[in-house]
């Protein structure tokens, strides 16, 4: 990730917002130095969930936890995904998906 940011760097893009996948600690820690070093006006990253499973992105969480430009998450595929294809297919009414939704985001929250 470190080597795929710094190349955009170097071709001159710098975005307000970075939205980058799930890493170690240690990855963090770099990717952290090098905003720092590159971009002063970049306001953060965000944590991409790509559709990964709840106990997935809380370990994602714990290494995004020790990041200074890591500001928060985008993980709709996580919360809406399942419940929404029940929803449709006709397997649980509006207050199930609801009561789905609500669950999951609540516990990324907490995590």
């Amino acid at each position: 990730m470190y080597r795929a940011l710094k190349r955009l760097y170097n071709l001159g893009i710098y975005p307000e917002w970075w939205k980058l996948e799930p890493m170690s600690a240690k990855q963090w820690q770099a990717v952290d130095a090098l905003i720092a070093e590159r971009d002063a006006y970049c306001r953060g990253v965000v944590l991409l969930g790509l559709s990964a499973a709840v106990d997935q992105l809380r370990e994602g969480f714990k290494a995004a936890a020790t990041s200074t430009t890591c500001k928060g998450f985008t993980v709709g595929r996580t919360i809406f995904h399942e419940p929404s294809h029940a929803w449709l297919a006709g397997e649980i009414d509006d207050d199930a998906l609801i009561a789905r939704v609500r669950r999951t985001f609540e516990t990324l929250i907490g995590a």
